[in-house]
């Protein structure tokens, strides 16, 4: 199938709007404005015809969006150029040009902006860690050993202390002190039995 592919530079001109489709993916749209200038005879420089294109994303793409950009900020849109048919408030049907991006971000031509990763779980809200109740408890568990976060039996390198008494959940620390610890065991050395799988 042939695609006409587009970078245009310009002014988001319209807040973005997140939404989620009838599938549960979630989208946002927006417009952006983009003028170009020439240079005239005399060497001064005049504004051309002003474009407008409707911008639509998905997924993390229209999470971090909706998120990042507001109205009037310079962005740069990638992405496969549409001309779409659409029912305007005046009850009538337009066409205009509509992008479908791969790539949204900050014009650094015009200003500075900061960027912070996030997993694309995160951003659409599908990352339990990133719940306050997991982060304390995990910082409580990180708490319950060393002040480095790691149990007291378990060295900078993840080695097990070889005084490790998993069957008196206890081990020595560097004071010669027993702690207790929660017994963990070892898959790879611990006898197990082999347990029969029932019959269907």
């Amino acid at each position: 199938m042939n695609e006409i592919r587009i970078t245009v530079h310009g002014n988001v001109v319209s807040d973005p709007v997140e939404r989620v489709a009838r599938n549960g993916t979630p989208f946002t749209t927006f417009r952006i404005a983009t003028t170009p200038y020439r240079r005239t005879a005399d060497g001064k420089f005049v504004d051309g015809d002003t474009s407008f294109y409707s911008v639509i994303a998905f997924n993390a793409l229209a999470a971090n969006t909706a998120s990042a950009l507001h109205k009037g900020q310079p962005v740069l849109v990638e992405g496969k150029l549409a001309i779409k048919t659409y029912l305007g408030n005046d009850g009538l049907s337009h066409t205009g040009p509509e992008i479908d991006a791969d790539h949204i971000g900050h014009d650094f031509s015009w200003g500075r902006a900061s960027f912070e990763r996030v997993s694309r779980a995160a951003a659409l809200g599908h990352d339990r860690t990133s719940d306050p109740v997991v982060q304390e408890s995990v910082r409580a568990l990180s708490d319950a050993g060393t002040p480095g976060g790691r149990p007291s039996y378990v060295d900078a390198d993840g080695v097990v202390d070889d005084d490790y008494d998993a069957e008196g959940a206890t081990a020595a620390t560097e004071d010669g002190q027993r702690v207790d610890v929660l017994p963990t065991g070892d898959p790879e050395t611990d006898d197990y039995e082999v347990v029969g799988r029932a019959s269907a």
